[in-house]
């Protein structure tokens, strides 16, 4: 069996080998003992004509759970060969939030055949899935989910259960009034233990929290943690009961935006399909611009050096202690911009509390300043003999490692303010302005300590 979470040659080679005609059997057997999501690592290794063959003998069900696994490239590369009438009962065992997914990531030719393909039963669903934003509750529900109401009892409620078990996957029943508003919910626990006549609205749980479709996709994540919910309905303008969202959706999101954030940081546009895959033109276009804004805030810097030449000729042990002055204020700064980055995406720091937590960040970074520039300080002082200079890169460095705090700590918020994602702060933006900032406060009080030196 395949190791979890890779795929060998040896297990590509297998397949490649069971697809051959008269060893239909073999390969039916050798993919049951496999989980789809092994089975998309392998799919994405094998020709096409070894990938349909794949997902054709898994059968609908496990064929659907395949399907989904797979990113946009590999789904378009097998769907496009698969002719309606075997796509159709494919797409009938698949969630709705998981179909529009599917089509989200195909090319519109492809994607319209899906669509056209889906049981008339679920396509008004998915279509309605579509028009969301991918990223917001409403781009991440699903439609399918049990509702009964407020007013029926234990018993009809089980009964309901049962009639939607083989096309749902049920972790609780959603309770509705009579015109279909959202009220709470019950645990399928509470129903198989509770008389069959006891009125639902007795063992039911009132509703916690609700979210409407245009909700971002990071606040419904915030909304789970927050209240440990394994499951959250959505509403419209109106109230009504629409959707549901599953703490596997949310597992997803978690994934994505934290795929998307690290990228950020290391100053890449947030794409990771295009990051991971062979397309090295679109690669290139997606990383080289933030490296150009290095590049040019680098030649800025070596400017400032340039202009205050007098300085540094007059002294120019000074220049040993740049990458100090540069190396700890950029990494003061990255910490600050970290804490405060991660605080606002998690709600630690809320919109009112970025004036205080500002201040607290800059009382904890003149501290750290205090103790960086005294050691710097004694240090220089000790090994040059030269107590002016050890003071000039102990004052420099203190202020810039307080600047760079102040830069770090308030630049995300002004960048979100502005509607740029405040990720994208951690990464060479903030290091830039750091190393400019950290060479003119070297240099002016390199200019100070001159005439000390």
């Amino acid at each position: 069996m395949t190791e979890p979470g890779r795929s060998t040659e040896g297990d590509v080679d297998e397949l490649e080998l069971l697809t051959r005609p008269g060893r239909e059997e073999d390969l039916r057997t050798f993919l049951l003992l496999l989980h789809p999501a092994d089975v998309a690592e392998l799919v994405e290794d094998v020709d096409e004509r070894t990938a349909v063959a794949i997902l054709r003998h898994l059968g609908a069900e496990r064929a659907a759970d395949l399907v989904s696994e797979l990113d946009g490239e590999d789904a378009e590369r097998i769907l496009r060969l698969i002719v309606p009438d075997e796509l159709r009962p494919i797409l009938a065992e698949m969630e709705t939030d998981d179909a529009a997914d599917l089509i989200q990531d195909l090319d519109e030719l492809t994607a319209s055949q899906v669509l056209a393909a889906l049981p008339v039963e679920d396509r008004g669903d998915v279509e309605q899935l579509l028009a969301y934003d991918p990223e917001s509750a409403g781009g991440i529900m699903q439609t399918e989910l049990v509702s009964i109401p407020i007013d029926s009892t234990v018993g009809s409620a089980l009964e309901a259960v049962r009639e939607a078990a083989s096309d749902i996957d049920i972790i609780s029943c959603f309770v509705i009034d009579h015109v279909g508003h959202y009220c709470g919910h019950i645990a399928l626990q509470d129903l198989v233990l509770t008389k069959p006549a006891t009125p639902i609205e007795r063992v039911m749980e009132p509703k916690i929290v609700e979210v409407k479709p245009d909700v971002d996709q990071e606040e419904v994540a915030r909304i789970f943690d927050h209240y440990s919910l394994v499951e959250l309905g959505v509403v419209d303008d109106n109230g009504i009961l629409i959707g549901r969202i599953t703490a596997d959706d949310v597992h997803e999101v978690l994934v994505e935006e934290a795929e998307e954030d690290m990228l950020k940081m290391a100053g890449t546009a947030a794409e990771p399909e295009v990051i991971y895959s062979g397309n090295v033109a679109r690669i290139v276009g997606q990383r080289l611009p933030w490296l150009g804004s290095t590049f040019f805030a680098g030649l800025l810097a070596t400017w400032i050096l340039h202009r205050a030449s007098v300085v540094f000729e007059t002294a120019v042990i000074l220049l040993m202690f740049v990458p100090v002055i540069t190396g700890m204020s950029g990494n003061v700064g990255t910490q600050s911009a970290m804490i405060m980055i991660r605080g606002m995406a998690v709600g630690h720091i809320e919109r009112e509390d970025l004036a205080k937590e500002i201040v607290k960040d800059l009382m904890v970074a003149a501290i750290m300043a205090l103790v960086c520039a005294t050691l710097v300080t004694l240090i220089v002082a000790s090994w040059q003999q030269n107590v002016a200079l050890g003071l000039c890169v102990g004052v420099a460095l203190g202020l810039s490692m307080l600047s760079a705090s102040f830069l770090g700590s308030t630049e995300p918020a002004l960048l979100q303010r502005f509607g740029i994602d405040p990720a994208v702060a951690a990464g060479p933006l903030i290091t830039s302005i750091n190393d400019i900032s950290g060479v003119t406060i070297y240099t002016f009080v390199s200019l100070f300590f001159l005439q000390y030196l």
